[in-house]
């Protein structure tokens, strides 16, 4: 069956160089729009053209085009993840933390400068905020942004993944690696898509550490904060010893970690006189996403550590070189080989700040607390 075409923001409305781009979604979509795995809530039924196809632009189609742009972002992280964990021949059949009843996708959920992903709620919400909380100011919606709504689908879908990463869990870089999942998320479905692969080359000429868009996380979200390089910027040299132990501060190291095996990988491995090198970036994206998910797959129920996933890391990869890549990242930093005083944790020192609502959720805060309780009655 044919699939649909639809129109979003190929990455944040901020990113004028991307812009509004057309999409394929190759699985069948219902009017909604819906289908097995995604029901939008709260907004009008989109009902798709006499191709089953959704095309919308959101001055002149606001309502419709963030509820289609909203379920596509949604639907891509899927379809990366199912195909990330088919390229490992990992074949569960990967549902919601819940089963095969699908998520509620709320893209316009009220007034709050915050998107969550809610596992009681079987559901992703995402607000819209007034900048400085002056309403003279347009709203940002963070529907809009690429990153947001990929970053908190991937905490759905590391749920549905390592559910005892929330359930049993009360190591401080378990929480980061949920919040560096997110992150990390956004990025590899932006290297899933050729035409952002041939965007980041193009604004970068080839070099993953020039200014760009690309490690930039939900820039208009991170502007409307008075921050130039998004709410996070993945392309960083920061170590532990840097960052709290406050999950978004933490999480920053791990995927500064992996965006520098990204750029390492590509620096080494990209030939222009043979491949042109968007596709050899998509080709390193796919390929560093199924060893990054394998490794979270393969790696500890609860309580994983960022040298937990390092490790496994390095065990699943077959290449010396690659492998000496990234061991080096994690020993700079200071995950592999750290400082004592780094080594190890105590339960209750994780604290939930910033934007993102997931983790300081009160639904999971709850769930948090009786572990740290649990834990340290162990002791």
């Amino acid at each position: 069956m044919a699939g649909s075409k639809v129109k979003i923001w190929k990455q944040d409305p901020s990113v004028k160089s991307i812009g509004i781009r057309s999409c394929y979604i190759s699985t069948e979509v219902r009017n909604g729009p819906a289908d097995n795995d995604i029901i939008l809530q709260g907004m009008p039924n989109v009902v798709g053209n006499a191709d089953n196809d959704f095309l919308f632009y959101p001055e002149e189609n606001p309502l419709e085009f963030d509820v289609v742009h909203t379920f596509t972002i949604v639907r891509q992280v899927l379809t990366m993840f199912r195909r990330a964990l088919n390229r490992m021949q990992i074949t569960q059949n990967f549902n919601w933390f819940w089963g095969a009843e699908p998520i509620n996708v709320y893209p316009r959920a009220g007034l709050d400068a915050n998107a969550y992903y809610s596992r009681n709620e079987k559901a992703l919400r995402f607000f819209y905020f007034h900048p400085s909380d002056n309403p003279q100011n347009p709203l940002v919606y963070t529907c809009r942004s690429f990153d947001i709504v990929a970053h908190e689908t991937g905490h759905a879908a590391l749920d549905s993944l390592k559910p005892g990463y929330i359930s049993n869990s009360w190591h401080p870089q378990t929480g980061g690696l949920h919040e560096s999942f997110g992150d990390l998320t956004a990025i590899f479905t932006m290297l899933a898509q050729m035409d952002v692969c041939e965007a980041i080359i193009v604004e970068s000429k080839a070099n993953l550490h020039s200014k760009s868009f690309f490690p930039a996380l939900a820039e208009q979200f991170g502007e409307a904060l008075g921050r130039p390089m998004g709410l996070r910027n993945a392309d960083n040299d920061l170590n532990m010893s840097d960052v709290s132990n406050e999950v978004h501060d933490i999480s920053r190291v791990f995927t500064g970690a992996i965006y520098d095996i990204l750029a390492d990988f590509f620096e080494k491995y990209e030939d222009p006189t043979q491949f042109d090198q968007a596709e050899s970036l998509f080709r390193l994206g796919k390929y560093l996403t199924s060893l990054v998910i394998a490794s979270i797959w393969k790696g500890p129920d609860e309580n994983a550590t960022y040298s937990d996933i390092a490790l496994k890391m390095i065990e699943l990869e077959e290449d010396d070189e690659r492998k000496e890549i990234i061991r080096d990242q994690f020993r700079k930093r200071e995950v592999l080989d750290a400082p004592a005083e780094l080594v190890g944790a105590e339960p209750g020192l994780l604290s939930w700040d910033g934007c993102c609502g997931t983790l300081r959720l009160k639904d999971h805060q709850k769930i948090y607390e009786k572990n740290v309780a649990a834990a340290l009655k162990m002791r």
